[in-house]
This record gives structure tokens, C-alpha cells and sequence, in this order.
């Protein structure tokens, strides 16, 4: 009797530590991390400013083969980031990039993937000092992520910091 006691008691342990496997959506989700901003080369750019958000798909399929071949002319965009700056009191769209992600293969063991991305926005003496930015990523099967949007972004106040 004791016996048996003891083999529930220790099949129950094993099923209950087994690691439950993390399931996500195939849709890519992103989350806005921050913004910073640092200081350009000074020939070209007057500073950097550096856009963080993180990123996780279900199934895996981020990134374009072709965007892998640094000599292709086919790379297709998958960071898709509009930036919008002040222009005489009001907000002007320009499509910010190309920006792509690397391509992964689908994993052995787990079939979702998730990360960080930083992406470096130069600035020069002819671009504004506000802006926000929109963004999006998509991924293989043609899923498009969330919008993030960050906030009101003015350069000079976070190069002082």
C-alpha cells in the first residue's frame, strides 16, 4: 500500500514539473520599449536617435530569405516605420526606411521566436527636432503585426541627457 502511495505521489511530481509549452499567435506581435538618442558622427549626422521594441511570432516566419543576401535588389520591407515631424505647426508623414528583419529558420525544438530590435535613425541639421513614429512588422505568411506608436520625441531635450 505504501508502495503505491509513494509511485502516485512521484507520477504526480513528473507531470506536474514538466515545462508546458508557450504558445503564441502566428500573427507577430510588438511591444514599444523606448527611445534614446545619441550623438551623431558629427560629419553627417548630428545625432542618432534609437527606437526599441520587442517583438515575438507563433510560429516563427520572421524574416525575408532574400533580405539576407546583401547583394539582392529584391529585399523586401518587413519594418514598415513612418515618422512624423513638425513643419511649420503641423505634422508631415515621411516613410521612414528600408528596414528589414534577418531572416530565421523555424526552429528545431520551439516554433516561436522573440527578440529585441533596435532600430538607428540618424538625424542632420536639416531634419526637424519633433517627431513621433509609427510602426509595424510583418512576417512570411503576410501577417501584419500591432501598431506602436511612440511618443512625442524632441531630439535635443534627450541628446542633453
Amino acid at each position: 500500500m505504501k508502495r503505491n502511495i509513494f509511485l502516485i505521489i512521484l507520477i504526480s511530481i513528473v507531470f506536474l514539473k514538466c515545462e508546458k509549452a508557450e504558445t503564441y499567435s502566428e500573427i507577430p506581435e510588438i511591444k514599444y520599449i523606448g527611445f534614446n538618442v545619441i550623438d551623431g558622427d558629427g560629419e553627417y549626422t548630428i545625432a542618432n536617435g534609437i527606437l526599441t521594441f520587442s517583438f515575438i511570432d507563433g510560429n516563427g516566419d520572421i524574416g525575408f530569405l532574400e533580405n539576407s543576401d546583401s547583394i539582392s535588389t529584391n529585399n523586401i520591407e518587413d519594418i514598415l516605420l513612418k515618422e512624423y515631424y513638425i513643419e511649420n505647426g503641423e505634422y508631415i508623414e515621411v516613410k521612414g526606411g528600408p528596414f528589414h528583419l534577418p531572416h530565421f529558420e523555424e526552429g528545431l525544438y520551439r516554433k516561436h521566436i522573440k527578440g529585441i530590435i533596435d532600430i538607428y535613425l540618424p538625424r542632420t541639421l536639416l531634419s526637424s527636432d519633433t517627431a513621433y513614429y509609427e510602426f509595424y512588422i510583418l512576417d512570411r505568411a503576410g501577417h501584419i503585426s500591432n501598431m506602436e506608436i511612440t511618443p512625442e520625441i524632441i531630439y535635443s531635450e534627450l541628446l542633453k541627457q
